[in-house]
């Protein structure tokens, strides 16, 4: 009931006008609640991720760096992933943390995890926790690391047998 939505201006997404226009149509009642700030770089970009309660991914767009931004500060993001790849990473970075309570299977799950996230401090440090312990699946796996000198080592030969 006191949240706000933080959103940031991208020059990818639909512009702010279009935004607040389709959302002052659609959800009056708390317009007044949504803000725009933006598009964040550094130190303010860390800033405004570290002071969310909790993150949301975009349906049909996700996030590929902020989810791991996110998650590298215990973050927990709220995810309904879409049947596209782009909209699948967070959902993909939760199954490898083993984590699934932030993964919504509608929009009104996403809605109620979100606000729950937000409104619980003791499920939000909970979820945080859990995220911060599981996290080194994700930033620690050695196969990955494996998997790209192999990779990188392919590539770099192939270049050099065309050269």
């Amino acid at each position: 009931p006191q949240g706000l939505l933080v959103v940031t201006e991208d020059k990818q997404a639909p512009g702010r006008q279009t935004l607040e226009q389709r959302w002052r149509q659609s959800l009056p009642d708390v317009v007044d609640r949504i803000v725009f700030v933006p598009r964040q770089e550094g130190s303010g970009y860390t800033s405004l991720l570290r002071s969310a309660d909790v993150l949301l991914d975009p349906p049909h767009f996700g996030g590929v760096n902020s989810s791991y931004d996110a998650f590298a500060h215990g973050k927990p993001i709220v995810t309904l992933p879409s049947p596209y790849h782009r909209g699948r990473y967070t959902l993909g970075c939760y199954r490898k943390m083993g984590l699934t309570d932030c993964v919504a299977e509608s929009s009104e799950q996403y809605i109620e995890r979100a606000v729950a996230l937000g409104c619980d401090p003791g499920l939000r440090r909970r979820t945080e926790q859990a995220i911060r312990e599981a996290s080194s699946e994700l930033f620690e796996d050695a196969a990955a690391v494996t998997e790209h000198v192999r990779l990188f080592t392919e590539l770099i030969e192939a270049a050099r047998t065309q050269a």
